[in-house]
């Protein structure tokens, strides 16, 4: 290193240790010396941490053959790489390439980064500009490359690139009067090059796509005023926005589109279709490390955890004070390529200062996309020990409109604390034609707004031109199609002006041939003046991936021999035991009764009357088995369900516990992947009356918390809204006395507006009325939650679903 680098460290230090001389002889507080040294210390620690770094790095690009013979001394001459090639030649190309691609950098970062950092800026920082880029002359360097042979379409070739630079790149901006600068840059990252589509004519392919599939790692020293920020948490906060800007320029979804021919579909390089999409439950973790222990305090850790696919980046709420945390929340992200990218999570204990990782995990998606489903517990790596509980289930992009018609709700996922998406809504916008002039002779700097329902994305700013060439895609989420409308508007960014705007409804696209409409021109409309603006827009419904699809078909024998059990048992065979008393097999068999019976008992030969909150599903998923009772059969289980059945009376009070025998509670440990039986409902909403109907009918195999495995169920109904978690409404079952398996076959009718009902959720709460105590709560045995604008047409067929711990 030069003798430079050493300089700005040695008058730091200097001044600080002059400052702490004149605090200790000015009588101040002795904490602030310790503040100030525990400061430099750490500083001046971090400052040679990343000069060694830098060193091995430039050593390794320098000098590579001699660095690896040096640590493998007996090197044999058969080991190599199997699927990674070492590429010395295209080092030696990029080498003679890189003044040149200094060149390039400069009209990049004024062309390109200057309007994106000043978008994102308050307004005194609008004069932020670059005054040096150099980018040195040690390149880049390429340590293997990978091309790909199987599975890969016949239009393309991939490569994967382990991509690594250590170079004496030095860049400084200026910015409101003061200089800062940032020099020995540091990154690392596998970059993915697609050439596509290969063409049948020089040059043989059409553009070249380049993007990274992982955030790469990358480090730096600031310089100038940027020396004054150099502290441990402001220069995390410097690094988060640096990394936010590479993640919104190349890291999956977003890449670098490089055109190499002529007359070639731009959608195919700008616009290629994702993968799929990856639906993620974080349920839980257990046993993880206590990293609040301390001097003065004896506390457990607050874990929170966070989620990256590509550039996506997600995180669960924190639970205080809990080594075994249930989080049961649900996350979508998009895939672009299975092949190649990770689903990664960190487990973090939240602190006041720098939150401490408790674990991380790495699941490669192409098996979650082989599987379809994966549900399972993973042990944690880089920590002692820990374990995490997670399922994925992949989504497959549909091109048919019959599999959003008949999309199956599925139980799991209608109890997300969040929207679960029946769609996929993909826009790209390539051009924009005669905008209009915001004032007269001031020649716009556009950028379009795209938003669909709350949701808002823009492409980058264009610099003075009313011909802007966007190539901009952009991905939304979508739950319910009908009704929606996407808006196009183009804004001038230095007056904020509209330049015209356009709406789509969501409807016509649903008419188009593939759900998509290819390089359609349309009007923004500004007044009398209309500006063409080019789009694309596509619709892919999500489909369950066929590795579901074989589990159900095992689902369905297993439940067509439970059929023919059933069917035995109904017609008559004999069973073991009190006659007085149903079996749960046969029970099991009243939940999927084909006929329900009316209220008043009326029936008509081997079929029953039918009652409208008690609809039976019509639309039944392959994998439910349903079948129709004989009419005796279904009096018997009725009348035997009912006798056990009790009202609420005064019993159920804080005050009539006193006069009841008291039962002793297990002690067992709470875990989300704890059995809690199931509950057979149904929920319609009925447009006539305004009523939401909610059939509550039994439940089965019921978790206990006495000691002598019995318990008294009964059902609390809420409506809750999403703003606030106020509850609307509230209604309780009567007590099922001493059963597992108890049938309610009870009916809550609640009075809502349309326009509101998707502004609320339906929590269903199976509790135990035994008496555990005077002052002891109702243990819950099972939650479910269903937010109401996850249902399609707003209804949910009679199902079971399964119940889960009650949510904090």
């Amino acid at each position: 290193m030069s003798w430079q680098s050493y300089l700005v460290p040695l008058v730091g230090s200097a001044i600080l240790s002059t400052f702490t001389f004149f605090l200790g002889k000015w009588d101040y507080s002795f904490v602030w010396v310790l503040i100030i040294i525990i400061a430099s210390v750490t500083k001046s620690y971090l400052w040679r941490k990343r000069e060694r770094r830098l060193i091995a790095l430039r050593a390794t690009a320098l000098r590579e053959r001699e660095v690896i013979m040096a640590q493998l001394q007996d090197l044999p001459a058969w080991v190599q790489f199997p699927d990674t090639e070492r590429v010395e030649w295209l080092n030696k190309v990029i080498h003679q390439l890189w003044p040149y691609v200094g060149e390039y950098t400069k009209t990049f970062m004024n062309d390109f980064i200057i309007p994106q950092v000043k978008a994102q800026m308050p307004g005194m920082f609008k004069n932020f500009k670059f005054t040096k880029m150099d980018m040195g002359d040690i390149p880049c360097r390429v340590g293997g490359i990978k091309v790909y042979t199987t599975n890969v379409g016949r239009d393309r070739i991939i490569v994967d690139m382990d991509v690594a630079y250590a170079g004496d790149a030095d860049f400084t901006v200026s910015c409101c009067g003061f200089t800062g600068g940032m020099n020995n840059i540091q990154f690392s990252g596998k970059l993915r090059a697609i050439l596509k589509p290969l063409l049948p004519y020089p040059p043989m392919v059409g553009g070249v796509s380049g993007t990274f599939l992982e955030m790469p790692k990358m480090d730096f020293n600031l310089t100038g005023m940027g020396e004054m920020v150099e502290l441990p948490g402001l220069i995390d906060a410097i690094r988060s926005v640096i990394n936010s800007q590479i993640a919104a320029l190349c890291v999956l979804p977003n890449e670098i589109v490089v055109p190499l021919a002529p007359d070639v579909d731009v959608t195919q390089l700008y616009f290629p279709e994702p993968d799929g999409v990856v639906r993620l439950k974080i349920i839980e973790a257990k046993n993880l490390e206590n990293r609040d222990i301390s001097f003065i305090k004896k506390g457990k850790s607050d874990p929170y955890a966070e989620i990256q696919v590509g550039s996506q980046f997600f995180k669960t709420r924190t639970i205080d004070d809990d080594l075994n945390p249930i989080w049961n929340e649900y996350f979508e992200a998009v895939v672009d390529q299975a092949d190649g990218q990770k689903l990664r999570i960190e487990l973090f204990d939240e602190d006041q200062g720098k939150d401490e990782e408790l674990g991380r995990l790495s699941v490669d998606l192409k098996l979650v996309q082989a599987k379809g489903t994966i549900d399972k517990w993973y042990p944690l790596e880089g920590c002692k020990h820990g374990d995490l509980h997670i399922k994925a289930t992949w989504m497959n992009l549909s091109t048919e409109l019959r599999h959003l018609e008949k999309q199956e709700w599925e139980a799991e996922w209608g109890q997300a604390d969040k929207p679960i998406h029946s769609a996929l809504l993909m826009v790209y916008i390539d051009s924009v034609a005669d905008l209009p002039y915001p004032k007269s002779k001031l020649e716009p700097s556009p950028f379009v707004e795209v938003s669909l329902g709350k949701e808002t994305q823009r492409t980058p700013v264009k610099v003075k031109t009313v011909n802007p060439l966007f190539q901009s895609k952009f991905l939304f989420f979508v739950r319910h199609l009908e009704g929606q409308e996407l808006k196009f508007e183009a804004v001038d960014d230095g007056t904020r002006r509209s330049l015209g705007s356009l709406n789509i409804p969501l409807t016509t696209l649903l008419k188009e041939p593939n759900l998509e409409q290819n390089q359609q021109m349309h009007m923004l409309t500004l007044g009398v003046h209309q500006s063409p603006i080019v789009i694309t827009t596509r619709i892919r419904v999500l489909q369950k991936t066929e590795g579901d699809a074989i589990k159900m078909q095992e689902l369905r024998q297993e439940k067509e021999e439970e059929k023919l059990r059933n069917n035995a048992l109904i017609q008559g065979k004999p069973k073991k035991g009190n006659n007085s008393e149903l079996g749960h097999d046969v029970l099991g068999e009243y939940g999927n009764a084909f006929h329900i019976e009316r209220a008043n008992g009326k029936v008509n030969g081997d079929v029953v009357a039918v009652e409208p909150a008690k609809t039976v599903n019509q639309d039944a998923a392959d994998d439910e088995v349903e079948i129709k009772l004989n009419v005796d059969n279904y009096q018997m289980l009725r009348s035997d369900s009912q006798g056990s059945l009790n009202s609420h009376g005064r019993s159920n009070s804080r005050l009539g516990r006193l006069f009841r025998s008291k039962h002793e509670m297990k002690k067992r440990e709470t875990r989300a992947d704890e059995n809690r039986g199931e509950i057979e409902i149904q929920i319609d909403f009925d447009d006539l009356v305004n009523q939401l109907k909610i059939a509550l009918i039994r439940c089965r195999d019921l978790m206990t918390f006495d000691k002598k495995d019995q318990c008294n169920p009964y059902v609390s109904v809420k409506l809750v809204a999403l703003d606030g978690n106020k509850e609307v409404f509230k209604k309780k079952t009567p007590t099922a006395k001493n059963t597992r398996h108890p049938h309610f076959d009870n009916h809550v009718e609640i009075d809502i507006n349309p326009s509101d009902l998707l502004n609320h959720k339906v929590v269903i709460n199976v509790k135990d009325d035994t008496n555990y105590g005077t002052f002891v709560a109702k243990p819950v045995l099972g939650c479910l939650e269903i937010r109401l604008d996850s249902l399609m047409n707003r209804q949910l067929s009679q199902r079971w679903i399964p119940l889960s711990v009650e949510r904090k």
